[in-house]
């Protein structure tokens, strides 16, 4: 069983490689062991990442023609490799909190913050409508 779960296991720079994207949140598990499931937000993060292991995380509003508005906010990244982990130093001009990257594929993104609350992310798909 522990030889299935080392070869399941991501190396941090194979989660970097999935990190980057327009990620939109899928659940969110407290500390308490509550859950929230959302089947469809108005909003969505991207996730921008240079080689020089920073990178900017910004809200962003999709829109029926598969654009998006982006807020005025963002929040710098600089990405630490600590212990075979991918950590995420976010700072914005009020605040600066981390957040371990537990798993990031193709399709999912789960990150931990520090305060023990689990956000999953599924892989945003624009909803196209054609005349």
């Amino acid at each position: 069983m522990a030889t299935s779960l080392v070869s399941c296991t991501q190396t941090p720079d194979e989660q970097l490689t999935y990190l980057e994207g327009y990620w939109e949140i899928a659940e969110v598990a407290t500390p308490d062991g509550s859950k929230k499931t959302y089947s469809l937000s108005q909003n969505v993060d991207f996730f921008e990442i240079q080689d020089n292991l920073k990178g900017v995380r910004k809200k962003v509003q999709p829109d029926i023609g598969g654009h998006f508005t982006t807020s005025q906010s963002s929040e710098n990244i600089d990405i630490e490799i600590n212990d075979n982990t991918l950590v995420l130093k976010y700072t914005t001009a009020f605040d600066s909190w981390k957040e371990t990257v537990i798993e990031a594929s193709k399709d999912q993104l789960i990150l931990l913050n520090e305060n023990g609350t689990t956000y999953t992310y599924r892989r945003y798909e624009p909803i196209l409508f054609s005349k």
